[in-house]
């Protein structure tokens, strides 16, 4: 735990003020989250209540983003720890490893929602992502992805072993360092691409999205932070009255 301390020196008499840094906890929803798919590049998945990672039986690959709006946590917020939760529905495959990589390029949701089990996209629509564009006109065209398939850092942020249903959790430093540097630069805040194991075929998870239907489990954010605080002017006026204190002692020996 860090500490910061005021030493003051004032007649013989040395006042430390101790100021702690204490953890809070704040759990956030995510706030979007869409599914691009790789053998339609039209496809799109903006408003539907799940998300998709990995490869169909079939060898075609599935991505999810997800992004969480931090704005609400205090000024001045320190993260120590970051954990990302999803739930599983369905998954093939077995235990599979998935990964979170964060995204390098802004990207929208428009109001696509694929019906039953939405393993398959519908046309884009007006500011919907797809595997070509970050944000579709809705007209077979937009602002393009960097790169086919979307933007988002080579190496991963956090990886784990999923299994085919159920909660599944990602918690590393790395996750912590990208909230972090996305509280400092709100506007590079993209959020982290899911991607499920496509090494192979037959992988694909079916996960609750930012819309799930009610029941659903939203993705969340966990985040621990701490407040660096800086010795205010109640800290100087309690030195002050222990000083104070100090001297009239010294002045009734």
């Amino acid at each position: 735990m860090k500490q910061f301390v005021f030493h003051s020196i004032l007649a013989g008499t040395t006042c430390a003020i101790v100021t702690s840094a204490h953890a809070a906890f704040v759990t956030l929803a995510a706030t979007q989250s869409a599914t691009i798919y790789s053998e339609d590049t039209n496809a799109a998945n903006g408003s539907g209540q799940y998300v998709l990672a990995g490869r169909t039986n079939q060898g075609y690959t599935r991505r999810s983003i997800l992004r969480f709006d931090l704005s609400d946590l205090p000024e001045g917020a320190v993260l120590l720890s970051a954990r990302v939760s999803l739930v599983v529905l369905q998954g093939n495959g077995g235990v599979r490893p998935m990964s979170l990589h964060a995204a390098t390029q802004q990207w929208t949701t428009g109001a696509s929602d694929p019906s039953g089990t939405e393993s398959v996209g519908v046309a884009a629509l007006l500011s919907d992502c797809t595997w070509n564009w970050s944000s579709s006109d809705g007209a077979l065209a937009g602002t393009a992805w960097n790169k086919a398939g979307g933007s988002f850092a080579s190496i991963a942020s956090a990886t784990s072993s999923t299994t085919v249903t159920g909660l599944q959790n990602w918690e590393s430093a790395a996750l912590a360092a990208d909230a972090q540097a996305w509280l400092t630069n709100p506007t590079e805040n993209f959020g982290w691409f899911l991607l499920g194991d496509e090494s192979t075929v037959g992988t694909a998870r079916r996960l609750d999205s930012a819309n799930a239907a009610a029941g659903g489990y939203l993705p969340t954010l966990e985040l621990e932070y701490t407040l660096i605080p800086a010795p205010g002017a109640l800290a100087l006026l309690g030195c002050a009255g222990i000083m104070l204190a100090a001297r009239r002692r010294t002045n009734r020996n």
